[in-house]
């Protein structure tokens, strides 16, 4: 298939780009983030209507969640354009969402056909997306996602090792639960995906993912920071953490049922314990290496 990649060089559509690469099992044509802030309806149809795709690959939106750069009212805008450039060509829609669609109320793991509850910020306008391409397009594939972590910049994980690199302390709470999923994981399940669709699967329908092991956010901090001070640049990792944690403030949950996704299309999930030290070497690789000799302590 010919795949029309948008964020080709946020953290999951380089991850995606590098993971397809050597399958050239797809035809994937990426576009950078910044290409992507249109202004005008037009430009988004133009691009569409020049690569004609048979699909668009949107990781534009889910990798802002932690970016300086916040998502707003404009994405929604630019998605619509999106989706009406997509109807004229005949290309369907995988849109990557997130579990922050959810308010966090709920004490089991979300399930695709709970309805979206947040009411405001980032999670409504993500919500709001979904809503207007469902709107416009029969084909629309939804996938919402954990919270993101990778070596590659922006996420949480990236901001944080910053942090301790500059000697301040990162503070979590761990009221915070979910499960977590690494942007090599993303990838894997974005191609197991297009393979099936490209042998007749459906284009359409909202699936969940994230990966194993439902956590609080300190627990995850804790386990990203052990990894991260065996390295000389990061030694004092652990000592930086500050658990922040208000036991009277209520636990927002953000985890997600995978068993839709599983039985469908036969993904499994992977444990994101196996990826912390991926990230973490790969953070040191991109923006630590030209520093100087990067050794375990």
């Amino acid at each position: 298939m010919r795949v029309l990649v948008l964020g080709n060089d946020t953290p999951v559509g380089y991850s995606v780009s590098a993971f397809a690469s050597p399958l050239r099992r797809h035809e994937l044509i990426g576009v950078s983030l910044d290409k992507t802030r249109w202004s005008r309806e037009r430009l988004a149809r133009r691009l569409v209507r020049d690569i004609a795709p048979d699909i668009v690959l949107d990781a534009r939106i889910v990798t802002q969640i932690d970016s300086p750069q916040r998502i707003d009212h404009r994405d929604v805008e630019r998605t619509v354009w999106l989706a009406e450039a997509c109807e004229r060509v005949g290309a369907s829609y995988f849109y990557l969402s997130s579990a922050f669609v959810f308010s966090g109320q709920m004490t089991r793991p979300y399930l695709e056909s709970d309805t979206p509850d947040v009411t405001s910020g980032l999670g409504r306008v993500l919500f709001d997306i979904e809503e207007a391409l469902t709107a416009r397009l029969d084909d629309v594939f939804i996938l919402r996602l954990g919270r993101l972590f990778a070596g590659r910049r922006p996420n949480a994980l990236c901001t944080s090792l910053d942090a301790l690199r500059r000697g301040q302390a990162v503070r979590v709470s761990d009221r915070l639960q979910g499960n977590p999923v690494h942007v090599g994981e993303v990838a894997r399940v974005c191609m197991a995906i297009l393979d099936q669709m490209s042998v007749g699967a459906d284009r359409h329908g909202v699936f969940h993912y994230c990966s194993l092991g439902e956590t609080g956010y300190m627990d995850f901090a804790e386990a990203a920071m052990a990894c991260a001070s065996q390295y000389a640049p990061l030694a004092s990792a652990s000592e930086l953490l500050n658990d922040v944690t208000d036991e009277s403030r209520p636990l927002r949950n953000h985890t997600l049922d995978c068993s839709k996704i599983r039985r469908e299309f036969g993904i499994q999930q992977l444990p994101w314990r196996n990826f912390i030290e991926r990230a973490v070497t790969r953070y040191l690789e991109l923006y630590v290496e030209g520093e100087g000799v990067i050794e375990k302590s």
